[in-house]
């Protein structure tokens, strides 16, 4: 890496170049899904059911009268106009509506008669998928605005799977994009203070974006052959600045003191390599470890982190020990430069007062020094001794979002009682009457109608 320095820099480059195009459109390959294992009874007869009873709905509609009742005359000519309109979508089918004479279609009125439900499969996955339900929700959807596919008797709000997912894609990925926006420039100007010049701070930031970058890379690969979850874009993020840097501060660090010991810029990157570099492949062979166990669960939205975690660590240790040593050795003594000025006179190999005291007051009195950390340990674990956990729905999306006002709006209007059938497949000969046995399937609108917290859909 220090005989062709150059070389390894533009190869650099193209991989961050590569990853940058090609890693930028990642959330649209990945799902939202993946919390079932697909070798259990309910995701059997699920696929059985899909294959004979056709596709579960995903999407869902509820249209609230802005005066009076859905069956008043206006309101149910609105909503057969609305229903038709759903109907006639490419890529719709199953469409079932209060206002049809599909068997079970009377349970889609609301309780006090001021709203009813519509519910369709709308067809398509990942990227695909997520535009078509945004268009429809653009178009139908009203959010208590007059106009829109129902005109002005009728206030329409969309929901469903389809767009739940839709949205968690779009709020992963500016999450993901703020994140960045927030972290990046913090995180430079901590390791400014830390290093006490500009040119040093930005190196460890450089393996993170790389490692980051070529997480995206993968991802996005790994999601055009396999399922792939978008929650993993959190974990890339968060392990790709803190790996990144953490690496790059003990080479960074280590080429310092190599310096100020009297070395020449390549001699001192070879040997921060050979000590710093060992360091750096343990760690990494132990979390990516730890982080291959999540390999062996069924849920794609486990083996998700995995996929992430190890690309992650992997990226940042290579780079860590090719890409910085080929830099350093360019650099050399301007690793220095731009020094922040009450930092000017600081020697690159000078201790550090307050970090020397404070390991020697924690090894004379390791005991007492462990109290206060275990507890501020304990009070940061606190709220987990509240926490409930359940796979994410509707309700994990903001108040603004539209599927989350359309879920709670279900869950305050409708009956669940209808919502919480189980479904028994038959092994063998199929009833061909499970279409009209199984109605309108508004099993799953369970979801939607089943109250706060955990549950099992």
């Amino acid at each position: 890496m220090t005989r062709r320095p150059r070389l390894v820099l533009l190869a650099a480059l193209v991989f961050l170049v590569l990853s940058a195009v090609f890693g930028a459109g990642a959330a649209g390959r990945l799902g939202t899904q993946g919390y079932d294992d697909p070798r259990s009874e309910s995701s059997r007869a699920a696929r059985i059911l899909a294959e004979h009873a056709g596709a579960e709905p995903n999407l869902v509609l509820v249209a609230r009268a802005r005066s009076g009742s859905v069956d008043d005359p206006a309101a149910c000519s609105a909503g057969e106009a609305l229903t038709a309109r759903l109907a006639a979508e490419p890529y719709v089918s199953g469409v079932t509506s209060y206002w049809s004479s599909a068997p079970g279609a009377a349970q889609l009125r609301g309780r006090d008669g001021s709203a009813a439900m519509l519910v369709a499969h709308l067809d398509g996955e990942g990227g695909r998928l997520g535009e078509r339900v945004r268009r429809l929700g653009r178009e139908l959807g009203t959010d208590g605005s007059p106009g829109g596919a129902a005109g002005p008797v009728l206030a329409v709000h969309v929901g469903g799977a389809a767009m739940v997912d839709a949205e968690l894609q779009d709020i992963s990925e500016s999450d993901l994009k703020r994140a960045e926006a927030v972290v990046l420039p913090g995180t430079l100007v901590l390791l400014v203070l830390v290093f006490g010049s500009v040119v040093a701070a930005a190196l460890p930031l450089l393996i993170g974006v790389l490692a980051i970058a070529g997480t995206l890379l993968v991802l996005s690969l790994l999601g055009g052959v396999t399922d792939v979850s978008v929650f993993a874009l959190n974990l890339t993020t968060a392990l790709g600045l803190g790996l990144g840097i953490d690496y790059g501060l003990l080479v960074v660090s280590r080429f310092r003191e190599e310096l100020a010991a009297g070395h020449l810029p390549r001699e001192a990157a070879v040997r921060t390599v050979r000590t710093a570099g060992h360091t750096i492949g343990f760690s990494a062979a132990t979390v990516a470890a730890a982080l291959a166990t999540l390999l062996v669960f069924p849920p794609y939205f486990l083996r998700s982190f995995a996929y992430a975690g190890i690309a992650v660590v992997a990226i940042a240790a290579v780079s860590a020990v090719t890409v910085l040593p080929a830099l350093l050795t360019l650099l050399g003594e301007r690793v220095n430069a731009w020094p922040v000025p009450w930092r000017r006179r600081a020697r690159s190999g000078s201790r550090s007062r307050l970090w020397e005291g404070l390991a020697r007051i924690v090894v004379r009195r390791p005991l007492l020094a462990a109290l206060p950390v275990i507890g501020l340990l304990l009070v940061l674990a606190a709220p987990f001794a509240h926490a409930g956990f359940a796979t994410p729905d509707d309700r994990a999306l903001p108040m603004s979002s539209s599927s989350r006002r359309t879920g709670d709006l279900v869950r305050e209007e409708f009956d669940p009682a209808g919502a919480s059938a189980l479904g028994v497949v038959p092994r063998g000969h199929m009833c061909r009457s499970l279409r009209h046995y199984l109605g309108i399937r508004l099993w799953k609108l369970n979801q939607y109608t089943r109250g706060p917290g955990p549950g099992v859909g």
